[in-house]
């Protein structure tokens, strides 16, 4: 008798106790909703976020929410937002007692699954920020987040231009070890920590400024083993050579590369969220550009930058050991002003080493030093090492060009600088000169034989040559000869050349080398402009 009492006693108890506990979870589950509306709804006016249903169980210590939405809407018209959507976000091994006793959010795994992201052209090209009020009204539940792991599968990234929408990419995203101090009062990439970041993009297409797009086939970044990869990177302008020139008014460079692919080692990943790329070694290898200009359009009388500030408009801070560009091959195609036909130059097997690559100053190392080599037009080869001060941006160029074929030259020589190279061979030019951002001194030292150049001169019947007498030309402007027993004064000319701050730097040096070539001829020499 008094056994069955005890159990009646026991069931009544465990019934209770489950009654209980059944209540209880539904409460705290109930409340635990009320609290994730509630924080969601302190977004409002400039972010709108919700989801579909909630599953928590505080027996496994998850939590899932289906169907979230997240919608940024920072100048509150409704016209221009990003939106991000996840099928899922899963939550588990949530740390329920240190989030009551010390408001600190900790869990084992966020998961959010066929991630949905839709980013608005408008608002990336102006960058809205939102009021310090809206900061300042936060109330959050917790002060600091631990997370041992966030994945982000099945990512899709896209643009939105009015009612056009383009893919970005596609991936996956991994973080390890993520931490967020003071989640409750502020947040920036600078108070962001995390263990390991891995991430695998695919198909990338971004639309640039100006008539440009990107594509990228494969984007790879481990923090752990610190390196980076992207594959097969193409700039492809979405106007004709001639079109862009004539969409813009001006003179532009119309540029066509593809870049097999880059290879980044010793980078730290941690660095980037504080605006610094610090690497050992980054490699281009297999890039292929061609650049094209209509000069018959007017010209920009913009100020160009020279070396240094285009180093300094990075808006990241450099510090890489070593870059090197491989194998690269670079074709410049110009309409010449007057003229019918275009002239062109192509370097191929361009090889390019910088140590280091920076764009400030330090103690140590105030000094870039450059190490270029290539073929000119299959029939000839130019190497140079080059100085750039970090202190004042000027430029020591030392180098030669070798054994050049220069009737290789006349796709540039007859269209872009009329004149015919009947022949000749370019043995060696050496030169060294200095280039500030006003002026660039220095000398050329040459040796060529069997030159023999003709002026030619636009006609209606095309080019044609000029009327200069061949004697007068052949012996006396430009001697057929000037070899190694000459004496060096009569094979010297001397570089004294103003910059002109409106032309690119490119023109700018290969300018001030015409400019001594020219100056090592008695009577002078008319090279293309």
């Amino acid at each position: 008798m008094k056994k069955r009492k005890w159990i009646r006693w026991a069931v009544w108890v465990i019934g209770i106790l489950l009654i209980l506990l059944i209540a209880g979870n539904f409460i705290v589950k109930s409340a635990i909703e009320k609290k994730l509306q509630a924080s969601l709804q302190q977004l409002r006016p400039y972010v709108q976020a919700g989801f579909s249903k909630a599953h928590i169980n505080l027996l496994t210590a998850s939590v899932q929410l289906d169907s979230v939405y997240i919608k940024y809407d920072p100048e509150l018209k409704q016209q221009h937002t990003h939106t991000l959507q996840f099928s899922s976000a899963v939550i588990t091994d949530i740390h329920f007692f240190k989030l009551i006793l010390h408001k600190d959010f900790s869990a084992g795994l966020l998961s959010l699954k066929n991630t949905d992201i839709q980013l608005d052209h408008h608002l990336l090209n102006h960058n809205n920020s939102l009021p310090d009020s809206f900061y300042a009204r936060m109330q959050l539940p917790f002060k600091n987040v631990s997370l041992n792991t966030i994945e982000i599968k099945n990512v899709k990234i896209s643009q939105r231009n009015n009612a056009k929408l383009s893919n970005i990419c596609t991936g996956n995203i991994l973080l390890k070890n993520v931490f967020i101090p003071a989640i409750d009062t502020v947040l920036t990439t600078d108070s962001i920590r995390f263990g390991n970041i891995v991430c695998d993009l695919q198909d990338i297409n971004y639309q640039l400024k100006n008539y440009y797009s990107v594509q990228l086939k494969k984007f790879h970044i481990n923090s752990r083993d610190s390196v980076a990869a992207l594959d097969s990177l193409k700039l492809m302008p979405q106007l004709g050579k001639y079109e862009m020139g004539q969409r813009l008014g001006r003179q532009v460079d119309h540029i066509n590369a593809a870049v097999k692919n880059i290879e980044v080692s010793g980078l730290d990943v941690k660095q980037l969220l504080q605006k610094k790329f610090i690497a050992r070694q980054i490699s281009i290898n297999n890039a292929n550009a061609y650049v094209f200009r209509d000069r018959r359009l007017p010209r920009s009388k913009e100020k160009q930058p020279m070396p240094l500030d285009y180093l300094k408009q990075i808006p990241y801070g450099m510090d890489v050991q070593r870059f090197d560009l491989n194998n690269a091959t670079v074709t410049s195609e110009e309409f010449p002003g007057e003229g019918d036909h275009t002239g062109y130059i192509k370097l191929e097997n361009v090889n390019i080493t910088m140590k280091p690559l920076r764009n400030y100053a330090t103690k140590t190392n105030a000094s870039i030093n450059s190490f270029v080599k290539a073929s000119i037009m299959g029939a000839g080869n130019i190497q140079a090492d080059i100085n750039l001060s970090m202190t004042d941006g000027s430029s020591r160029i030392k180098g030669a060009i070798d054994e050049l074929h220069l009737t290789a030259m006349n796709p540039s020589a007859e269209n872009l600088g009329k004149f015919h190279i009947e022949s000749g061979i370019l043995n060696r030019l050496d030169f060294e000169f200095t280039a500030t951002d006003t002026k660039a001194t220095g000398q050329i030292v040459g040796v060529y034989h069997d030159l023999v150049i003709d002026r030619l001169k636009i006609t209606k019947d095309g080019l044609k040559k000029a009327s200069v007498p061949g004697f007068l030309l052949h012996k006396v402007i430009i001697p057929k000869n000037k070899d190694a027993s000459l004496d060096v004064k009569h094979r010297t000319g001397k570089i004294d050349f103003e910059r002109d701050p409106t032309r690119v730097v490119t023109f700018y040096y290969l300018k001030a080398l015409l400019d001594g070539i020219r100056d090592s001829f008695a009577l002078g020499f008319v090279l293309p402009s």
